[in-house]
């Protein structure tokens, strides 16, 4: 805004220049003096020339303007978090912009250390292939082996490219070709040309051109560097899964009665979830704590779990302590945290009268509450050695009748709402 202000101060100061001009010019043809005419003409020019100069100045006020903002728009690439093709599109855009060019590419130093064209675009913003650029390797090379820029305003005229088959086959008139470097290491190189006008490249451009090449390549290697960090987190990610899903087949055959329940109740979870408006980000913490609410149960011993009769109070505590087992095994691994809730609070009731805290109401995590439900609802739908599932009706009315005393009324309301081809897909309802 400072700079706008000062251009338009300044073009208004040349405007006043021209009224007091004109004014004195009418005064001194009121004078009736016969050496006024040739006096005025005199000023007549010089108004015509501060004209000129006023249309001078506002279209350098304007091409200053056009550089500043396509500096400032290259330095919040360089804050952002956009991936590598997005900040390759914005720099090699802008560039073409900038210099008024008609086409242009950006090539990148790869693995090997060899450069390679990562992006060729023309002065409509489309996709050009990198063989249309048949242009002298030798500009490149020089720019490579001097980490100078190299800009001429007439290639054919230019004897640095005069000889050169491709500026003439080409009838290239303006070039322009920069390095891109980050703390002094090459990284890459832009280039930006023009085949209908000479004179477009200027070289008092040049410490422009250096700085727009110096923040351009720092966005590149942000984005690189962003990229790297992205599919490194996908591996990651992938590599949690297949940690947490090996850890429930490990459970699955220990405990062959409940094989399969926690796949189902992870799916239904997250339906369930998705209907109450958990957004993306949550859902992923509610899998993983989906996958795992039993995990404490690891901790405890074949001769309980596995029990075929009825367990005494003693056992009965015991198996009681699972939560807390799987909040000790969990709570060290800090990616786990925000999936702790429901291995931690998912038989906790509403009215207070679960375990292992004796939560109640709002103080029991929502992921807690929403996997509860779903909990119960496939533990009474499926089959079990000592009886059948019951029909889900009956489960349904049985969660209903829960509402308010074991399970959070608003869940069951967004359970019950549940499309019954959802309940059967998740659940394997018959």
């Amino acid at each position: 805004m400072t700079i706008i202000r000062t251009e338009e101060s300044i073009l208004d100061e040349v405007e006043m220049i021209q009224k007091k001009m004109m004014q004195v010019m009418v005064r001194l043809t009121n004078v009736g003096n016969p050496q006024v005419s040739s006096i005025n003409l005199e000023l007549t020019q010089l108004v015509r020339q501060i004209a000129q100069l006023k249309d001078d100045t506002k279209n350098r006020f304007t091409v200053q303007r056009e550089r500043m903002e396509a500096l400032v728009g290259v330095g919040s690439v360089i804050n952002s978090s956009l991936g590598l093709k997005r900040v390759l599109d914005e720099v090699m855009d802008t560039l073409i912009v900038l210099m008024k060019a008609e086409r242009g590419f950006l090539m990148l130093r790869d693995e090997s250390g060899d450069f390679r064209v990562q992006i060729a675009r023309d002065t409509k913003h489309n996709d050009l292939p990198a063989d249309a650029f048949a242009i002298s390797k030798s500009i490149v090379r020089q720019v490579l082996e001097k980490g100078e820029a190299i800009l001429t305003t007439n290639a054919k005229d230019d004897p640095r490219f005069g000889q050169q088959a491709s500026v003439a086959a080409y009838q290239l008139l303006s070039i322009l070709c920069a390095p891109l470097k980050v703390k002094d290491t090459l990284i890459g190189v832009l280039y930006v040309d023009n085949r209908a006008q000479s004179g477009i490249f200027h070289t008092d451009e040049l410490s422009l051109i250096s700085t727009f090449a110096n923040q351009a390549a720092v966005a590149i290697e942000n984005a690189r560097l962003f990229d790297g960090l992205q599919e490194s987190n996908e591996e990651l990610q992938i590599a949690y899964r297949a940690t947490l899903e090996g850890w429930v087949r490990a459970l699955d055959l220990r405990d062959k009665e409940t094989e399969g329940h926690t796949k189902r109740v992870t799916a239904l979870t997250e339906e369930l979830a998705r209907k109450m408006g958990v957004d993306d980000a949550s859902l992923v913490h509610i899998e993983r704590g989906a996958l795992l609410h039993d995990i404490g149960k690891m901790a405890i011993p074949d001769g309980i779990l596995l029990k075929p009769a009825a367990l005494t109070p003693e056992e009965r505590i015991l198996i009681q302590k699972h939560p807390v087992y799987a909040y000790e095994m969990l709570n060290p691994i800090k990616f786990l945290h925000p999936a702790l809730d429901i291995p931690y609070c998912h038989h906790e009731k509403w009215d207070g009268t679960g375990y292992p805290r004796g939560l109640s109401r709002e103080d029991i995590p929502l992921a807690a509450r929403i996997f509860a439900v779903v909990d119960v609802w496939d533990a009474l739908v499926s089959d079990r050695p000592y009886r059948k599932g019951l029909k889900p009706a009956d489960v349904k009315e049985k969660i209903r009748e829960d509402a308010g005393k074991h399970f959070d009324p608003q869940v069951v309301d967004a359970f019950l709402g549940l499309d019954d081809k959802v309940l059967r897909a998740t659940a394997k309802v018959s």
